[in-house]
């Protein structure tokens, strides 16, 4: 479904992000791209989503295809066109507008006709969204707000659903709810690329994660795979926090084997 190859990018027309970056999702999957903070994760969407030009940035190699549609330069508008919606990190809702507008903003390419019964599908799904539906989205609570970004995200009837950060700033209880919801979301047979500072949901929701650390794929393999990786676990997954990078802790293991 989606291939990103090779990919480099750069801001400013001189800070080079990207280097050399390349990963897959396939048609239903959930797939992590984990990576410390400034590695290179929310650059990698914003290439995918046609978002870079905003920030200063270009694609300067490489590929983005989106079932055999070359995504590198196409407008954000034709983007979602194509089936591909983003959850951003810090949930961006409009605020000022009610529950209901922001949904109905989220709706602004698919079919009019399906516009009532989307809403009334999501206010089932998510019945605190139904009851603060003429409120101004902005007085929601952090996990509402979040179920009422990705509401809104699903509202264009993507195929392929980029989530950045989603359990950012949440409670434990409602990032439970969050990951339900993303297995949920899968099971409905929409892809969806998970961004994620939260190694331990990432890997427990998707098939296949990719480890990005400046700007580079440091692992990749199956998510079972990577939960059993001896550095993962030291460096994601709870252990090994006095260490600076994923390389610090692999050089570390290493001669500590030596060593002994």
């Amino acid at each position: 479904m989606l291939e990103v190859t090779n990919l480099e990018t750069v801001y400013h027309g001189v800070l080079r992000v990207l280097r050399g970056v390349s990963l897959t999702v396939p048609d239903g999957g959930v797939v992590a791209l984990l990576g410390p903070n400034g590695a290179g994760k929310t650059t990698t969407l914003r290439a995918i989503t046609g978002m870079l030009d905003i920030h200063e940035g270009k694609v300067t190699k490489g590929s983005i295809t989106f079932d055999g549609h070359n995504l590198v330069g196409k407008h954000p508008e034709a983007i979602v066109r194509l089936g591909i919606s983003t959850v951003m990190e810090g949930r961006r809702i409009f605020p000022e507008l009610t529950v209901e507008e922001n949904l109905r903003a989220g709706a602004f390419v698919a079919p009019p006709a399906k516009l009532n019964d989307d809403l009334d599908r999501f206010y089932t799904r998510f019945p605190v969204l139904a009851e603060r539906r003429h409120g101004p989205a902005g007085y929601l609570s952090g996990g509402e707000q979040q179920m009422l970004a990705i509401a809104r995200a699903l509202m264009s009837h993507p195929r392929l659903l980029l989530m950045d950060e989603p359990s950012l700033g949440l409670a434990p209880k409602i990032v439970k709810d969050v990951a339900r919801l993303i297995t949920e979301i899968s099971k409905d047979g929409v892809s969806v690329l998970l961004v994620e500072q939260n190694a331990t949901m990432a890997l427990e929701l998707s098939s296949h994660a990719t480890i990005l650390e400046t700007g580079k794929v440091v692992l990749e393999g199956a998510s079972e795979t990577l939960k059993a990786d001896a550095d993962i676990q030291a460096f994601y997954l709870g252990m090994g926090a006095d260490k600076t990078s994923f390389r610090d802790v692999k050089h570390y293991r290493r001669r500590k084997r030596w060593l002994s």
